[in-house]
């Protein structure tokens, strides 16, 4: 088999230039700011089929917050509801949520509710003190709410209650007692889409969930630990910001609509923002909170019909009309196995012994058969918007996923194999959106944690081949000639030729391999940038 052949040799030299990306360890505690201006333009859509002799909706408004690291201001809120309600207020819970509230009667048209404005999120991340020991003393009345056990979030499960005194025994400040629990959750749950249930204790067993599950399953040890915990639920921005490590760059990248995070309550602190998913103690100018609540049943948008459910629909676009970020890191911790970003707390005193950090995880085995599939292979082929219970819907806090790799960046997920095998196929999980021309994918090998220059091209795929549906689904690559590769690192570097406009999609939270296995460049042969989160693909190969 040829090997692919560069005619730049300007390239291939340069490509003997690269510096290797150098060791950082996984926590990245950083210094600067986030501040963001942007415009949010939310539509939320019933689908009336049939007519409807009543339908009620209660949908989360934003407002203005703030703790020690993060602010939040809403401008100019505007809602516009078509068919006009028979009945529409604002209202406040009991947690001080703002909500609007809207019902209907003999309704025969679908339902469009549109709600705008625009929101100046901050994050200032600086060093600072907390005297708080653990575990904790004299928690405020009004805090002890948040110490709840609660249908979802069962923090006085025996199970629940026995992992949590495992990971902060001998912790001596609440800082510790946190930063051990989140870590673990970080480590030890995976992103998972469409999850039948959302609780603590299930998610527990089966190990997986989405950002409900990590947030429920988090603040169950938080409460089990006698700290009170809090669930967030708002939308999270698809506009990547970039953190500096030498001359590289850590990318941070969400989804854009419904997400759950969590608020941890320190004595000395206040109430502070943690994304089980991406930082500690705070969250970026891409997270616009709505509502914070016990579990997030009480934070999501929620409504009742009769005599059917009507389909439901949300979409978010969000203009920046200003974005400052200025950050770089400051130090390191090695815990945990994931990139996580945090800020530096200096707490009074240290534990008397530190836990090791996680070992390095094995590549996963092949399977055994002769002719077999691996790679990051699950995947839904429609995110699930709610769920419903009865004449009850809930909206779930998840959303789609993917990365728009046909543009002027080039993506490349990295693999590993224990021994030498024959690749049959390559599938990537994709959706096509329009234009024209081909694409296809180069198999090469590693060096120095990035794609080389050598390796295999597949055959081009026509994009007319392509059909054109909702959702995701395999594009299949094969290759001109039988391909053998030994046991090593390889990247699967996705390229395309023409106005090919197509979306991969992506699990976050790096479940499959190393957390620097995902990689973009601008350039062409740098790969830059390092991602946080894993494309989906699967190879077909045989002994």
């Amino acid at each position: 088999m040829k090997k692919l052949k560069f005619l730049i040799n300007s390239i291939i030299f340069l490509s003997f230039l690269f510096t290797v990306y150098p060791a950082f360890s996984k926590t990245l505690i950083l210094e600067g700011t986030l501040q963001s201006r942007i415009k949010i333009n939310q539509q939320l859509q019933f689908n009336v089929t049939e007519p409807l002799e009543s339908l009620s909706f209660r949908f989360a408004l934003p407002k203005d917050f703030s703790n020690k690291f993060v602010s939040q201001r809403i401008y100019n809120l505007d809602i516009k509801i078509e068919p006009e309600p028979e009945k529409f207020e604002k209202i406040t819970d009991r947690y001080g949520n703002y909500w609007g509230l809207a019902s209907w009667r003999n309704l025969t048209r679908s339902v469009r509710i549109t709600i705008t404005f625009e929101a100046s999120v901050g994050s200032e991340l600086k060093a600072e003190n907390s005297v708080t020991s653990f575990p904790l003393k004299d928690i405020p009345e009004s805090e002890k709410i948040f110490l709840q056990s609660t249908q979802l979030v069962q923090a006085e499960h025996p199970d629940i209650v026995k992992l949590a005194r495992e990971l902060t025994k001998d912790a001596q400040t609440e800082y510790e007692a946190v930063t051990r629990i989140l870590n673990w959750v970080a480590d030890n749950i995976k992103y998972t889409y469409n999850p039948p249930q959302f609780d603590a204790l299930w998610t527990l067993k089966t190990g997986k969930g989405n950002c409900q599950n990590l947030a429920h399953i988090s603040i169950a040890l938080l409460r089990a630990s006698g700290i009170p915990a809090r669930v967030v639920g708002g939308l999270t921005l698809k506009q990547q910001w970039k953190i500096p490590l030498g001359k590289n760059f850590l990318v941070q990248s969400m989804g854009q609509g419904g997400h759950a995070w969590i608020e941890v309550y320190f004595p000395d602190l206040g109430w502070l923002s943690y994304d089980p998913q991406q930082s500690k103690q705070f969250t970026s100018s891409r997270h616009i909170k709505q509502t914070h609540a016990l579990e997030s049943d009480e934070v999501n948008d929620t409504w009742r019909a009769s005599p059917y459910l009507p389909s439901f629909n949300e979409t978010v676009e969000a203009k920046f009309l200003s974005d400052r970020v200025s950050l770089s890191p400051k130090a390191s911790e090695t815990s945990p196995r994931v990139y996580l970003l945090s800020n530096k707390i200096l707490v009074k005193k240290e534990s008397i012994e530190k836990p090791p950090p996680p070992p390095p995880l094995p590549p996963p085995p092949l399977p055994k058969e002769k002719v077999f599939e691996f790679g990051n292979m699950d995947f839904p082929s429609l995110v699930e918007l709610y769920q419903i219970s009865g004449d009850r819907a809930v909206k779930i806090l998840d959303k789609e996923t993917a990365e728009y790799v046909t543009s002027k960046y080039i993506y490349a997920q990295a693999f590993r194999v224990d021994e030498p095998v024959e690749v049959e196929k390559i599938s990537l999980a994709m959706r096509k959106f329009g234009g024209d021309g081909t694409v296809y994918i180069d198999l090469v090998e590693d060096e120095g944690g990035k794609p080389s220059l050598k390796g295999f091209r597949s055959k081009p795929v026509f994009l007319e081949s392509i059909q054109k549906r909702p959702g995701y689904y395999w594009v299949d690559f094969t290759f001109p000639e039988r391909i053998k590769i030994n046991k090593g690192k390889y990247w699967i570097v996705l390229r395309h030729s023409g106005d090919v406009v197509m979306n991969w999609f992506y699990i976050p939270g790096n479940p499959y391999g190393d957390v620097d296995d995902t990689r973009s460049t601008l350039k062409g042969y740098q790969w830059e940038d390092i991602l946080n989160y894993d494309f989906v693909f699967k190879v077909r190969a045989k002994r």
